[in-house]
């Protein structure tokens, strides 16, 4: 196959395949993983701390926090709140419900004391 008919096939399958493509429930999590690793990343960033302090602040090692700043998975909601009081944030926690029937469900919301040097 000749390389401008190899680049037409190619073009035609991608299009084939983008029209094709349904959302996967995983891309959409890594999406939400990483997104939620870009935001803690600047918040950290923002006050000026190394991932070494937030780490030793939140009871966890440097390379686990820096698996979550890479999108390497969200924390569970003990690790998230260790990490807001190591920031010096308070974390807003949405629960979403994956299916066609309306959930009233009340806010979540935690209160912790700011730390002295965050």
């Amino acid at each position: 196959m000749s390389h401008s008919r190899w680049e037409t096939y190619k073009a035609k399958r991608l299009r084939e395949m983008e029209a094709d493509a349904q959302p996967h429930s995983e891309y959409e999590q890594a999406g939400r993983d990483l997104e939620l690793g870009d935001q803690l990343r600047e918040i950290r960033k923002r006050r000026g701390l190394s991932q070494k302090i937030v780490a030793e602040r939140s009871g966890m090692s440097q390379p686990a926090l820096s698996r979550i700043e890479g999108g390497g998975g969200i924390p569970d909601i003990a690790t998230l709140l260790r990490l807001g009081a190591a920031t010096g944030v308070r974390f807003r926690v949405e629960l979403v419900v994956d299916d066609d029937t309306t959930t009233e469900i009340e806010p979540l919301t935690v209160h912790h004391r700011q730390l002295a040097n965050a």
